[in-house]
């Protein structure tokens, strides 16, 4: 054993206070370490480098501070399996203090560091909760059918001198000006449109209802407050416009032929059901998500103990990091973006902690609450084989599901496996013990049975 913990205490402010020592064989590897590195880096007259005496380092540099340099490398190299072994989460940079430092005894020292604080949390059973509805109704499953037969319509043109109307689809040209300038994106040849879509600006969609082919029109319109380029927003254009074709929408039929782009189905009947079933999952999934929403937000509201500011200052530094480099990809300037926001750099900051707080809440919550129901949720050997399977299924080329396999078996796979499902098994718990309101027609029914 190259260490020793004597002691660990807990003091105020989620202070932990270790009492170590280090063996004195690992302290003298440390100290041969100082002086090798002496040895091949120092200058002394007389000796070439990687050759010096020990003795001769001693007189140059002084025995204490060689002790003091291999002290620093031992606790160095030790620190991280001391953490580990000890069962601590620490926030901050530790304080070392050494007791006894000779070449022939165990180093003694003393290390202070502030954790993770243990909080008290609020009562997790019975909290209310909206249960969004799962029924699925024929309407939900005809539009979604209607869906899909948008996806493979074709486009045909209309009878000659037939108005556009709302649906169609136009091919058509246009020219734009602000103050009799061209500006960026103020014009196209052969534009293809949906009038309605909402693609373009609602009042010039809204111009094209009632044209015919071939038909040339003049109109001013005030560009909208939100468009993109704000040197335009609100300003007046002239846009002179000239329709060139204009199509309708042809839905294809629901028969074998269409069914035949989704897979193999017995008949129209058969279809339907698998749809049902999707919306059903789909509905589900909203259902669960929207209680998981209400729960965190309840323990969140409902916690009182204040984040320690090391997290905080932490959280944000990483933050701030992933949020510079994301503009950097996107060749967006720090201050224009803030400015865009129509906020300042003091709000901005502001809202960086506020979002690094909630997050470190959350954390330090739900890590509270799967230490408190531990025994609960442990996912057993059956569990993780039916995720894996779930997981697998993801992926269609065997190659990367070879890959997923590998990894799932290493103990960096295992351990996040067994990490998000005991996160699972322990929303299941708080779900099963909520308050359901359930929400019908967009108002809530009280439902007091657990579920």
């Amino acid at each position: 054993m190259s260490y020793k913990l004597k002691s660990l205490k807990k003091v105020e402010n989620n202070k932990v206070v270790i009492d170590l020592e280090i063996t004195i064989n690992y302290l003298k590897k440390s100290i041969n370490t100082v002086y090798k590195d002496l040895s091949q880096k120092a200058k002394i007259p007389g000796f070439r480098k990687g050759k010096i005496p020990y003795n001769i380092i001693d007189i140059n540099f002084g025995k204490e501070y060689v002790l003091n340099q291999a002290a620093n490398i031992a606790i160095s190299e030790l620190y991280p399996k001391i953490i580990e072994e000890s069962n601590i989460k620490p926030i901050d940079h530790p304080k070392v203090k050494i007791s006894n430092i000779k070449e022939d005894e165990t180093l003694d020292f003393e290390v202070t560091v502030e954790v993770e604080p243990e909080i008290k949390l609020p009562n997790y059973k019975g909290i209310g909760v909206s249960g969004i509805s799962e029924q699925v109704t024929e309407d939900e499953v005809q539009k979604q059918i209607d869906v899909l037969r948008s996806h493979y319509a074709t486009l045909e043109p209309v009878d000659e001198g037939r108005e556009a109307v709302k649906g169609d689809f136009v091919i058509l040209d246009f020219d734009g000006k602000i103050d009799g300038k061209d500006f960026e994106g103020g014009s196209a040849q052969d534009y293809t449109l949906e009038i309605g879509s909402k693609t373009l600006f609602e009042d010039f969609e809204g111009a094209l209802v009632g044209m015919i082919k071939n038909e040339k029109k003049d109109i001013r319109l005030a560009l909208p407050k939100n468009i993109a380029n704000k040197e335009f927003a609100g300003k007046n254009a002239d846009f002179s416009i000239v329709v060139k074709e204009v199509k309708r929408k042809i839905l294809p039929k629901v028969d074998e032929e269409f069914l035949k782009n989704f897979g193999e189905y017995k008949g129209i009947e058969d279809f339907t059901e698998y749809l049902r079933g999707k919306i059903l999952e789909q509905k589900q999934r909203i259902r669960r998500e929207r209680m998981v929403f209400d729960i965190v937000n309840y323990l969140v509201e409902k916690s009182n103990f204040d984040v320690p500011e090391p997290m905080i200052s932490s959280r944000i530094t990483h933050m701030m990091e992933d949020f510079e480099n994301k503009l950097k990809e996107h060749k967006i300037n720090r201050e224009d973006y803030i400015k865009s926001l129509n906020i300042t750099e003091e709000q901005f900051q502001n809202n960086f902690k506020q979002s690094a707080v909630r997050e470190i809440k959350e954390y330090l919550i739900f890590n509270a609450l799967e230490k408190a129901e531990e025994k609960n949720i442990e996912p057993d050997d059956s569990q993780i084989e039916e995720e894996t399977k779930k997981f697998l299924a993801n992926y269609e080329k065997e190659e990367e599901k070879n890959k997923v396999s590998d990894y799932l078996k290493n103990d960096k796979g295992k351990k996040e496996l067994s990490a998000n499902l005991r996160r699972k098994n322990l929303f299941d718990i708080l779900i099963k013990n909520a308050k359901i309101v359930e929400v019908i027609d967009n108002k809530e029914e009280s439902d007091d049975k657990n579920v």
